[in-house]
């Protein structure tokens, strides 16, 4: 299993060997797989296992009875939830169970009494026997921002909560072994850390002729993704497609997309704040607290990569794309555009790989804090700082080379945000100049440049 979901194992793995009953919540992105770690958890110890559906409570509990009554269980008519849990956890046994409902969110909208029977039910045989329940859902906004007043008091018995992140492009590298690294790099830059996504790329397709295959055809899963992802979340579509739109143009605050789109400020602000809930965007804050009269505020940017793709290259030039080849469309919308829409996503590749640099104990100091610099005039990607002050500052470089002066703007940067960078990281794909490279030979320098083949062999 990949090392991030070992983490999410051990969480659960931490409950079950407690020997105590308990109800979990564990939820993330619907296309950041879920199942592969509850299959694992769940693998050779006793298990219940139901996905729930968006339906009537009564045709809940009737496809639930149905699916007992396949499985050899016997059930009545006029089932309750606690009829159900009776049936399919028993009241007898002593072993410990592990009861997992996926999408459990399709049944708490629809039931008053759900929560209420399971609590009781695990009140009155959770003492005898472990019953371990997993509450599965890949509606993040509803769990983060509805749920718990969903829920009322009942919300206090929910002992855990586990959300299922994406994963880092390292693990993209193992799923991908024989893609080169650049393509790698584009790849992670549309796709992200979403699993469930990987599936529909070929490692021995260029990213171009994946992207031509996989997201330009019509007939394609990906195709229309973006817009599933955005259409099954979201209410007034015309109003978050416009912001989405202003957004990848490059329209980062909200004072901007005012005068961009023509919606008030204040329709703005709330609009922005569900699109972080779905994590579909997210709010970007320059690191520490000095400086900040040269800090750049109020900057928002697309989180979700499939939608930051879609909403740059597809959604402007949509009449296009049905009137050309697949490969005409993307030479003329998205050659010209994909690498500096890359470097975006190559910052949080290269701050990966300060942190394993760390992990490997090749970096003098631990981090205890991280981030960027948004900066009026110049930015800081990278920033990693210990408990004690030990600073790391870098920038990075996608298809570009490093240059002497862009040392000079990071360092100018450095002092504006008020950091003195005790190791200063360069990365670029495409090298440095004659003077970086000298002055990284130098005895006790503080530069450290992260060039390609370190970059593909790390």
């Amino acid at each position: 299993m990949e090392e991030l979901r070992k983490i999410d194992l051990t969480f659960l793995n931490r409950y079950y060997e407690s020997g105590r009953s308990n109800i979990l919540v564990v939820y993330g992105h619907r296309n950041v797989e879920q199942d592969s770690l509850l299959f694992k958890f769940i693998e050779n110890r006793r298990n219940v296992f139901y996905t729930a559906r968006s339906v009537s409570e009564r045709e809940q509990i009737r496809l639930w009875s149905k699916e007992l009554m396949e499985a050899g269980n016997k059930t009545g008519e006029d089932l309750t939830y606690t009829d159900i849990f009776n049936t399919s956890i028993g009241t007898n046994a002593r072993h410990p169970v592990i009861f997992v409902v996926k999408n459990f969110e399709y049944i708490i909208k629809n039931s008053d009494s759900f929560m209420k029977e399971l609590v009781n039910f695990i009140e009155q045989n959770g003492k005898f026997r472990q019953i371990l329940v997993l509450l599965v859902s890949s509606d993040v906004s509803w769990v983060e921002n509805s749920m718990v007043a969903t829920l009322g008091s009942l919300s206090a018995n929910i002992a855990g909560f586990r959300k299922i992140k994406p994963l880092p492009f390292s693990e993209m590298r193992s799923y991908f072994k024989n893609m080169p690294y650049r393509d790698a790099v584009l790849t992670y830059s549309v796709l992200g850390g979403q699993t469930m996504l990987w599936r529909y790329f070929d490692e021995n397709l260029s990213f171009k002729e994946n992207v031509c295959k996989n997201i330009l055809d019509p007939g394609s899963f990906l195709y229309g993704e973006a817009l599933r992802l955005t259409e099954y979340s979201l209410r007034e579509t015309s109003v978050y497609h416009t912001i989405l739109s202003e957004m990848a143009s490059g329209v980062s605050k909200l004072n901007d997309l005012y005068h961009a789109t023509g919606f008030s400020r204040a329709k703005i602000s709330v609009y922005l704040k569900t699109l972080i809930h779905h994590d579909f965007a997210y709010k970007a804050y320059s690191f520490g607290n000095a400086g900040r009269e040269n800090v750049m505020k109020g900057v928002y940017k697309i989180a979700d990569p499939l939608i930051y793709f879609y909403f740059k290259f597809i959604f402007p030039n949509e009449s296009s794309l049905l009137m050309m080849p697949a490969d005409k469309f993307y030479d003329i919308f998205i050659s010209a555009g994909i690498q500096n829409y890359a470097n975006e996503f190559f910052k949080g590749i290269c701050r990966e790989y300060v942190f394993r640099l760390e992990e490997r104990g090749l970096l003098p100091f631990e981090i205890g804090d991280e981030g960027e610099w948004i900066g009026k005039e110049g930015n800081i990607d990278i920033i990693a700082q210990s408990d004690m002050g030990d600073t790391a500052i870098g920038i990075c470089a996608w298809q570009r080379q490093i240059t002497h002066e862009d040392l000079i703007k990071l360092e100018d940067c450095a002092k504006k945000a008020r950091l003195e960078g005790d190791l200063i990281y360069l990365f670029s794909t495409a090298g440095f100049d004659e003077w970086l490279v000298d002055a990284s030979l130098k005895p006790g320098s503080k530069l450290r440049l992260i060039g390609i083949d370190e970059l593909t062999n790390g």
